[in-house]
């Protein structure tokens, strides 16, 4: 099992200028179709990898970092408040409760799923959180080994129901690309 108690160690793998090469981040921001006013809910933050790219395309909206590890936390206050970056709240979330913000049009979580042990209570929780007409986008591995399965993340999706709206296996070479919506 993977620690995140260490964000600094894990700051060189996050935000390594290759992470581009492999995960293609630059395409998956793309497929948000992100607005200068739209308000995103980065969950499962991290090291603040994605919050940071969404912040620059957001100059009127705003980004909630949100992750449940504490020191993660500490290390995206950090950085956002050294980087000098305005629009993005960073918030602690307990792992089974996202925190999320009363007013969004997307949520985003990346590499996070695979780690959630309760993910139907989880995305539960999302779908209470989220605003009617409001999306999510799910980017997680897609290899042979990996668990869930696309295919059971979205039975898992319209079970809580969210409305499937496309499953992309082609952008990333190692990872699903998966948008819902909440009707």
């Amino acid at each position: 099992m993977v620690s995140f108690a260490d964000p600094e160690r894990l700051s060189v793998i996050f935000d390594s200028p290759q992470r581009e090469e492999w995960q293609k981040s630059r395409q998956i921001i793309a497929r948000l179709g992100l607005t200068p006013t739209m308000r995103i809910a980065d969950v499962g933050a991290g090291t603040g990898y994605f919050s940071r790219q969404f912040a620059a395309l957001l100059p009127k909206g705003r980004v909630y970092a949100i992750d449940s590890e504490p020191n993660m936390v500490a290390h995206m206050r950090r950085r956002f408040a050294d980087e000098q970056i305005g629009n993005i709240e960073v918030r602690l979330s307990e792992p089974d409760h996202p925190a999320l913000p009363a007013e969004l049009d997307w949520v985003f979580l990346a590499n996070v799923y695979r780690f959630i042990s309760q993910r139907r209570a989880f995305l539960a929780q999302i779908y209470a959180g989220m605003p009617s007409g409001a999306r999510l986008m799910l980017v997680d591995l897609a290899t042979v080994h990996a668990a869930p399965s696309p295919d059971q993340v979205m039975d898992e999706l319209k079970a809580v129901g969210f409305e499937l709206r496309e499953l992309d296996m082609h952008t990333c070479p190692t990872h699903y690309l998966l948008q819902a919506r909440k009707p």
